[in-house]
């Protein structure tokens, strides 16, 4: 029987990649597994959802206020799929030197470059405003 409805996905990461003021290659990461069963269908369509995003070690003085992210097809961040976007980064009540962002996406998503070839992953992009953080977990959400 074929399925309906729809199902929710999540595409979770704990990482330690360092959080500046500028984009970098090696300040990114590959979101793999987007979806459910990404790769088998070269048609395979959702939604890109939520993304969030948790950072400890903030510096101070300065301190980061924002952080803007981007998604792309591409390792080197140049096949834009969802631009840049900048959240404010929400604090912890009682430790300042931690945060996240969450980023609400809702953008229809296909896993096709322009060839037809299935691309599974997205690469998550990150700069801060001022200073630096350690970004030490991303979630993707998407919804099929």
């Amino acid at each position: 029987m074929a399925k309906t409805g729809s199902f929710i996905h999540n595409s979770a990461h704990a990482v330690n990649i360092q959080a500046t003021t500028a984009y970098a290659v090696v300040r990114s990461h590959n979101l793999t597994k987007l979806g459910s069963d990404v790769g088998q269908s070269a048609n395979k369509r959702y939604f890109l959802r939520t993304l969030y995003i948790k950072l400890d070690t903030l510096s101070v003085g300065p301190a980061p206020s924002t952080l803007t992210v981007r998604l792309t097809r591409d390792a080197n961040g140049n096949d834009v799929v969802v631009g840049d976007v900048t959240a404010s980064i929400s604090t912890g009540v009682t430790t300042a030197s931690e945060g996240a962002v969450t980023i609400a996406i809702d953008f229809a998503y296909s896993h096709n470059d322009i060839t037809g070839a299935v691309v599974d992953n997205l690469h998550c992009f990150w700069k801060t405003d001022a200073g630096t953080a350690q970004v030490r977990r991303i979630e993707l959400t998407t919804e099929e």
